[in-house]
């Protein structure tokens, strides 16, 4: 079976890691998967799968309804070439599933193309949504109708990447319960193990407290705090900085604590298994930061994103308070930050078992399992 994924990153880089798990999975049982990328390109990410790029677009910080481009704010022009591509790709990949990142939960400013997506594949392929395990509450009245009757008019069903005993997806979306069998909870999508580090980097990460924001530019104030944290301590403190500007971002931050243990660089591939030998990890509650702190087992404090109102990382973040092995930072102040590592030094990791880790391999066979259309 061929499957088509979707995806626009506008910020960082979590969707799409997420999509090229899917896709992995995907044709790790047989199938045939393209993954059709309307964000940015991600330098640090790579698959064995084909990915097909639109004209990109992201948004402008935590303002999603402001689309930019490398030549400015994106104008009709550029979003109808988008939606020109996008129909041309699923013509020649011709996929008997199609698989919408988001939508129609959300990516509101792309519902345009993703609109004229549906009614191309309408009869030709089984159509699912993709989510994460939480949802960005609706501030508008009727959004939620709208969506579950988009659902409703396209879809076979929901693919949640989460475990509904730890967070179900009703939590954040109140018309899951109206939706029946089309709502299948798949457990989180967490990557493989990572390769062992070499003996240098191995050494040099162990005791570490690595501290990430993800591939974006959100989080500078958890860095600031983190590089005042790290003069006088007794511990290494590895910075690892998103966005377009890292690098430029991570020398100033090595700025504010001269001759202190502090490293600060921008985000890496080998950040997972960093996150394996580390003492601590400090970060966002993103959600494959979520995942990867899962299968690390590795203590950890956690600041969960508030920019722009936003809401998603802190509702995370109530349900992993509750699990042993994580610690929510109250307020991000140098102090506070390395009273709370040593706190989660001392109290250990999360234990194996927490929750479903399996769940690109489930989605995949949900989708592939999926007979006529």
């Amino acid at each position: 079976m061929k499957v088509m994924f979707v995806v626009t990153s506008l910020m960082g880089a979590g969707h799409l890691a997420r999509t090229l798990l899917l896709a992995e999975a995907v044709q790790a049982v047989g199938g045939r998967a393209l993954v059709v990328s309307g964000g940015r390109e991600i330098g640090h990410l790579s698959a064995a799968i084909p990915v097909e790029a639109l004209p990109p677009v992201w948004s402008d910080g935590v303002d999603y309804s402001r689309l930019l481009t490398p030549e400015g704010e994106a104008d009709e022009a550029w979003m109808e070439a988008r939606a020109a591509r996008l129909l041309a790709l699923f013509d020649e990949f011709a996929p008997e599933a199609l698989v919408t990142e988001l939508f129609p939960f959300g990516r509101r400013a792309l519902r345009h193309e993703f609109r004229a997506l549906l009614a191309r594949a309408a009869g030709r392929a089984r159509i699912w949504a993709s989510v994460r395990d939480v949802l960005e509450p609706k501030r508008k009245k009727g959004r939620e109708e709208e969506t579950a009757e988009t659902l409703r008019s396209f879809y076979h069903g929901v693919l949640v990447h989460g475990d509904e005993r730890l967070i179900p997806l009703a939590r954040t979306w109140p018309k899951a319960a109206e939706m029946g069998g089309m709502i299948r909870h798949t457990g989180y999508v967490a990557a493989p193990p990572p390769p062992p580090l070499e003996t240098g980097p191995l050494e040099a990460a162990r005791g570490e407290v690595l501290v990430s924001v993800g591939g974006g530019a959100i989080g500078r104030g958890l860095l600031e705090a983190a590089a005042l944290a790290s003069r006088g301590s007794p511990r290494r403190w590895r910075l690892r900085v998103g966005g377009a500007d890292a690098a430029e971002a991570a020398a100033r931050l090595r700025a504010l604590a001269p001759g202190a243990p502090l490293v600060a660089e921008p985000a890496a591939a080998d950040h997972r298994a960093r996150l394996a030998a580390a003492a601590c990890s400090v970060s966002l509650l993103g959600y494959n930061t979520a995942t990867d702190l899962l299968a690390a087992g590795t203590p950890a404090v956690i600041s969960p994103m508030r920019e722009g109102g936003e809401r998603e990382q802190l509702i995370r973040a109530e349900a992993f308070a509750r699990l042993p092995g994580f610690r929510v930072l109250d307020e991000e102040t140098p102090e506070a930050l390395a009273c709370a590592v040593e706190a989660a030094i001392a109290a250990g990791g999360p234990p194996p078992g927490l929750a479903r880790l399996d769940g690109a391999a489930r989605a995949a066979e949900i989708i592939l399992e999926a007979e006529g259309i």
